[in-house]
C-alpha cells in the first residue's frame, strides 16, 4: 500500500482508484490494531491523515463522474508512535517512472 499523497487529479484512473481501495483495505489492519511501522518509516502511509486523503480521494472520483459508495471512518490509531515521514519527491520520481498515463498527465500540467 502507498498513499502517494499527490495531487488526485493528475493520478490515471488505475492509480487513483488503487490508492483509495488501498486506504479501506488497510483499515481492518488499523481496527485490529496491527503494528505498521514499517509502512509507516518507509513513507509509504500517513496513519493521521487516512480520512483527509480518502475525502480528498473521492473528490476527484465524483469530479470524473465516478459512483463512490464506500464512506471511511477513520479508526483510532494512536497506538502507532512512528513518526510518519511521506517522502513526497520520492512517490512523484516513483509514480512517473513506473505509469506513462500519469506522466503525460504531469507533463500536461
Amino acid at each position: 500500500m502507498r498513499m502517494w499523497m499527490l495531487d488526485p487529479s493528475l493520478l490515471c484512473r488505475q492509480h487513483l482508484l488503487g490508492e483509495h481501495s488501498e486506504i479501506h483495505k488497510f483499515k481492518h489492519n488499523f481496527e485490529k490494531k496491527h503494528r505498521m511501522g514499517k509502512r509507516v518509516t518507509l513513507g509509504q502511509i500517513d496513519h493521521t491523515k487516512m480520512k483527509e486523503r480518502h475525502d480528498i480521494l473521492v473528490i476527484e472520483m465524483l469530479r470524473r463522474g465516478y459512483n463512490h459508495q464506500s464512506p471511511y471512518a477513520s479508526p483510532d490509531v494512536s497506538y502507532i508512535s512512528e513518526e510518519v515521514n511521506i517522502d513526497l519527491k520520492r512517490n512523484l520520481e516513483d509514480l512517473l517512472n513506473r505509469c506513462t498515463i500519469c506522466r503525460d498527465n504531469f507533463t500536461r500540467n
